[in-house]
C-alpha cells in the first residue's frame, strides 16, 4: 500500500500521538490546515426525516472526468471540524476527491437539529444518509472513512452499500470493551465524559420538554454515564445488549469487503480487536500510530491521510 510508517522518534509515544493528532492540532492549527473552511460548502440536509449538517470539499481541478467521492465519518463525539477529519479532507479534496465531512445526529453543535437522542446503535439513518449522497453526487461507487467509532458506522454501512470502498482507521470493533479500556485512563474518561454531559446539556436546553439531564452532574465515570444513559434513553435492557447491537468482532463482517488501518500502539483500541476477522476485512496494523493519529512530522501531518489518499485512488479504477 505505502513504505512503513515509523515516525520521528520524538513523535513515537502514542499518547503524544493521539492527543496531538486531536486536540494540539486544534491549539495550534497548523498552517497547512487554515485554508480548508473558507473553501468549503456547507449544507444542511434532510435525511428520512431527519436534519443533518455537512461539509463539501471540492477537488481542486486535476482532469476533465468527475472527481470520485469520499464520505467521512468522526469518531464518537467528534465532528466535521474535529482536526483528524479536516487533515484528511485538505488531502484527499487536494488530490483530486470530492470530500463530504459528515455529522452525525447531535454532533457538532447540532443537538438542537433535531429531538430525538443520538446513540451507536443507530445505524439506518447513516446508511440513508449515505445513499442520499451518492445520489446528490450521481455516483453509484463511492469511498467511505471513519475513525474509532466512526470507523465501526463504515464497517456497518458497508455491510448495506457493497458499492463502497471502505476505509476503517482504529475502529471501535467492540464497543464494552472499548468503554473499559477509556475508563482505566483518567485522561481520555475525562475527555470523554466533558464532551458527553456537553452534548446533554445542549440537547436540554434546546428541548427542554423532552430532557433533564439534571441527575447526570453527580455522575463522573463513563460506565456510570453509559448505565445511566441506556436505562433512561434506549430501548435496549442493558448496557451488555446495547453495546452487543454494534459490536463488529467475530463473524459479523462475514463478506463485507473493506479495510482496516489500526496501530499495535493503540492506547484507546489494542490490536487484539481486529483478530479473528473474516478473510474479507483486511487489517493492516503498524506498530505505531496511536489512537487515529499516525502523526508523520512536527508540522502535524499526518501518513493516514496519505494512505486514504492511496486507497481511494482505487475509485479512479474502472
Amino acid at each position: 500500500m505505502l513504505d512503513s510508517y515509523s515516525p520521528p522518534a520524538s513523535l513515537k509515544n502514542p499518547n503524544l500521538q493521539t492527543i496531538l493528532s486531536s486536540v494540539g492540532r486544534k491549539v495550534v492549527q497548523p498552517r497547512w490546515l487554515r485554508g480548508l473552511e473558507r473553501e468549503a460548502e456547507e449544507r444542511l440536509i434532510d435525511v428520512s426525516g431527519l436534519k443533518l449538517l455537512i461539509r463539501i470539499n471540492r477537488a481542486k481541478p486535476l482532469g476533465s472526468e468527475a472527481p470520485p467521492l469520499v464520505m467521512i465519518i468522526p469518531g464518537w463525539l467528534g465532528n466535521l471540524e474535529s482536526t483528524y477529519v479536516r487533515s484528511a479532507a485538505q488531502v484527499l479534496s487536494s488530490s483530486g476527491f470530492d470530500v463530504v465531512r459528515i455529522n452525525l445526529r447531535d454532533h457538532g453543535n447540532t443537538a438542537h437539529l433535531n429531538p430525538g437522542l443520538f446513540h451507536s446503535a443507530l445505524i439506518d439513518e447513516v446508511i440513508e444518509l449515505t445513499r442520499y449522497l451518492m445520489n446528490d453526487f450521481g455516483v453509484t461507487r463511492a469511498g467511505l472513512i471513519g475513525y474509532s467509532m466512526g470507523g465501526n458506522f463504515a464497517l456497518r454501512v458497508a455491510r448495506v452499500l457493497p458499492n463502497l470502498e471502505t476505509l476503517a482507521i482504529c475502529p471501535a470493533l467492540g464497543p464494552e470493551d472499548t468503554m473499559r479500556t477509556i475508563s482505566a485512563s483518567t485522561i481520555y474518561e475525562y475527555y470523554f465524559v466533558k464532551k458527553w454531559r456537553r452534548l446533554w446539556r445542549a440537547k436540554q436546553a434546546a428541548f427542554p420538554e423532552h430532557y433533564d439531564f439534571s441527575a447526570t452532574e453527580r455522575l463522573d465515570t463513563l460506565a456510570a454515564l453509559t448505565d445511566y444513559f441506556v436505562d433512561e434513553h434506549t430501548d435496549y435492557d442493558c448496557v451488555e445488549d446495547y453495546c452487543a447491537a454494534y459490536d463488529l468482532r467475530g463473524d459479523t463482517l462475514a463478506g463485507v469487503r473493506a479495510r482496516i488501518l489500526a496501530a499495535e500502539d493503540d492506547p484507546i483500541i489494542p490490536p487484539r480487536f481486529y483478530q479473528n476477522l473474516p478473510e474479507s476485512i483486511e487489517v493492516d496494523v503498524r506498530p505505531h500510530g496511536g489512537h487515529t493519529a499516525f502523526l508523520k512530522n512536527w508540522r502535524l501531518e499526518s501518513w493516514a491521510d496519505d494512505y486514504a489518499k492511496a486507497f481511494f485512488q482505487r475509485l479512479s479504477q474502472p
